[in-house]
């Protein structure tokens, strides 16, 4: 049987040994499926795939909002390939985690609750030089991100870091600076990556191996016996098809 990780799952990565494990994420609009879609590959090292693709994804998974809307859980209950649930967007709730484990008590399987955004954010040396003046300076990050930027056009850098970081991420930054001045890119980066909640899909995405693995040798023998059935070369075809089904 096809494997479709390798041995790194100690180190809570995934890494496919042959092809990239694909990933379909799907959603309702403003879930945020592009932000997890970047945030998966960003640490898993995945493929992804929103909405209808032409590969069809080894996993799915479900980015849910505040609640579980019947269109979630209709998606969900119908799937054949198996799904991980993701309450999406949790930096911009206080109470993500109470929300998550009433959409998993409502569903009856986990649901992870993620922040895309700090999970897929990468920061460089200039970044953290930035966030250091202003942690240093005593710069407050309020509610609304339309009063961290203003309309003053020296102020993009604020505009663009609260749009990469939110206002969780650059509150979260400047706490972690207060403590640790000399903190890195990599640092602030991991920091950050660690609150998003990201690295729990790490253990159920890699328990999912035997599921993907399965569902590659059942496509895989729906396509030969398609060119079994179409094709000239049918008999060889067919041995090969025999040799699969008894693999």
């Amino acid at each position: 049987m096809e494997e479709p990780f390798g041995n790194t799952l100690g180190s809570r990565s995934v890494r496919p040994r042959s092809r990239p494990v694909v990933l379909g994420v799907s959603g309702l609009a403003g879930a945020g499926c592009t932000t997890m879609a970047a945030a998966l590959r960003e640490r898993f090292g995945v493929e992804t795939t929103i909405g209808d693709a032409s590969v069809p994804p080894d996993l799915l998974i479900r980015v849910i909002g505040a609640q579980l809307r019947s269109r979630d859980r209709a998606l969900i209950d119908a799937a054949a390939t198996p799904v991980l649930v993701v309450a999406g967007k949790a930096d911009t709730r206080t109470d993500a985690r109470r929300l998550a484990a009433e959409a998993a008590a409502e569903l009856g399987r986990p649901v992870y609750p993620v922040s895309g955004l700090l999970a897929a954010v990468r920061l460089d040396a200039d970044d953290v030089e930035l966030l250091r003046r202003w942690e240093q300076a005593g710069v407050r990050v309020p509610r609304a991100a339309a009063e961290f930027a203003g309309d003053d056009p020296t102020e993009r850098d604020r505009a663009r870091m609260m749009g990469r970081l939110g206002r969780c991420g650059l509150l979260a930054a400047f706490a972690d600076l207060g403590e640790r001045p000399a903190a890195t890119a990599a640092d602030l980066t991991g920091m950050l990556r660690a609150r998003s909640g990201i690295d729990a899909l790490a253990d159920p995405i890699a328990g999912a191996a035997g599921q993907i693995a399965e569902g590659r040798r059942v496509r895989r023998l729906f396509e030969l016996r398609l060119r079994a059935a179409r094709g000239p070369d049918r008999a060889a075809m067919e041995q090969r098809l025999l040799a699969e089904s008894l693999s």
